[in-house]
């Protein structure tokens, strides 16, 4: 696979090394500069993927290691690796896990459809396999049903797949105009402040993993209430945007397929 010029992977991590020691050379093998960013994991875990990073390095890949000194979220990393990539000149950032759940095959699908509309952010549409909790996909649902009241119908397919390609010049948009959700809620919360700004969002079909030993950050009490407080503050605020979203309706420019 060749490297295609502006584009960065940036791969938030945080204490799943064991999983992300097995995906770093699928990582390394698609050709594309990546900025990893460890998100205040343990000090030995955070060496641990350092050690990685310099390995990788040394066997030819370009990578760049940053960390944070506390956990501040998946979102926060993302921003933080964003910034390190536009500091080196990409234009654009491709946010994957570092647990192995994305498929990097469907990397040139998604870079494709980034060529073809440079301004738009395009995301990963989930298709689970069998290994995928119930739990998990019908609550996709509700999110998704969700996000349309937020965005008065804003064709935001998928809210929570966090394989993503974002224009940098976006992110740097929405971050001077908005707070962003830092941790659990930055996937969606990033979209649907996104569609308020009519940045088109486009999706492209790629398959979910769920290994046998994966394992979750999500911690289901207090996650969830940070989830409905995100939706809670979305809704408020669509409120004073709802004329602009209307005459955007009214005129058929929706923004996303």
């Amino acid at each position: 696979m060749t490297s295609l010029p502006g584009y960065c992977l940036v791969v938030p991590h945080y204490e799943h090394i064991e999983a992300f020691e097995r995906f770093l050379p699928a990582l390394s093998a698609t050709g594309t500069p990546m900025v990893v960013v460890d998100d205040g994991s343990r000090d030995e875990v955070s060496e641990q993927c350092r050690s990685l990073c310099e390995r990788a390095r040394q066997e030819g890949a370009d990578v760049t290691y940053l960390t944070h000194s506390h956990n501040r979220g998946k979102g926060a990393a993302v921003f933080t690796g964003a910034a390190s990539a536009a500091a080196a000149g990409f234009t654009h950032v491709v946010q994957i896990d570092a647990d192995g759940q994305h498929d990097v095959a469907d990397l040139p699908t998604l870079l494709d459809a980034s060529r073809r509309e440079p301004g738009a952010i395009v995301s990963g549409l989930p298709v689970f396999g069998a290994d995928a909790p119930a739990a998990r996909v019908h609550g996709r649902k509700l999110t998704t049903a969700m996000i349309a009241i937020e965005t008065l119908g804003g064709g935001i397919r998928d809210g929570l797949c966090g394989y993503r390609v974002y224009p940098v010049q976006v992110l740097d948009q929405l971050r001077d105009q908005f707070h962003i959700a830092p941790r659990m809620g930055f996937d969606t919360d990033v979209l649907v402040k996104a569609r308020w700004l009519d940045v088109p969002v486009r999706f492209v079909a790629t398959a979910i993993r769920y290994p046998e030993d994966g394992s979750s950050h999500f911690h289901y009490i207090s996650d969830n209430r940070q989830l409905v407080l995100l939706h809670v503050r979305l809704l408020a605020g669509l409120v004073p945007r709802l004329p602009g979203l209307l005459m955007r309706r009214l005129s058929g420019r929706r923004g996303a397929v």
